[in-house]
């Protein structure tokens, strides 16, 4: 899609875009998707708090009376809270790279176990050195009580799968095809379970389909901004 007709379609949209990066992450991380759609976002910091439901409360008191709500992998988790405490303040909800569910006791202990640098190695499904860089240099860039806050959000969350029913606005689904860290059938079973959900599989993309595929994403995203909101909810 040319840029000036996704920017024309985003533009459409009628409440502040609101995007919550993952771990060890940063704005750098939605930089090519919103360059691509021509539009600006609000993409505070995962930190301050130790679990996904203190941080949402403590977003909540700082974000708009209603916006648009983008989460990836771990900002997913955190929107998914947002969105259980204010359902009428979100407008629009986005879940890319997302897991809505507990990580299983192994997992959980390994992921317990991950030093800031392990982190970033377990977590790079890609080869692309331009993409690394980026990652390495977001996680670089972030402090180490920051991540071990990250992490506690992590391993404390609590399972969203049974309230995803529950969720009665316009919500879009994003996962690369070879995500190994979410894989694509988690999001597959998280958009079948969401009311108005709509499910964009990013052909030959890694978990970080931002980077690497933000053309695409943008268009989604575009797509996803432009939808009426659900009005009733």
């Amino acid at each position: 899609m040319p840029q000036l007709r996704m920017a024309e379609i985003a533009g459409a949209q009628s409440a502040p875009l609101v995007m919550l990066p993952g771990t060890l992450c940063d704005a750098r991380l939605f930089a090519p998707v919103l360059d691509c759609l021509g539009v600006r976002a609000r993409v505070p910091e995962l930190a301050g708090a130790t679990s996904a439901s203190s941080l949402a409360h403590s977003l909540l008191r700082e974000l708009p009376e209603c916006f648009a709500l983008c989460g990836f992998s771990l900002g997913a988790i955190v929107a998914l809270e947002i969105a259980a405490q204010a359902p009428e303040r979100v407008e629009r909800l986005a879940l890319i790279a997302c897991n809505p569910g507990l990580l299983p006791p192994t997992a959980a202990n390994a992921r317990a176990n991950l030093t800031q640098s392990d982190f970033v190695t377990s977590s790079v499904d890609r080869s692309d050195p331009a993409i690394r860089r980026v990652i390495d240099d977001m996680a670089d860039t972030t402090a180490p009580s920051v991540y071990e806050q990250q992490t506690q959000i992590t391993l404390s969350r609590v399972d969203s799968r049974p309230r995803l029913g529950r969720l009665a606005m316009p919500t879009l689904v994003i996962c690369g095809t070879e995500d190994r860290i979410c894989p694509p059938a988690l999001s597959v079973e998280m958009a079948r379970a969401i009311p108005l959900a709509r499910l964009a599989l990013i052909e030959g993309a890694g978990h970080y389909v931002t980077l690497e595929r933000p053309e695409v994403v943008a268009h989604e995203i575009a797509v996803w901004l432009a939808t009426p909101p659900n009005t009733s909810h």
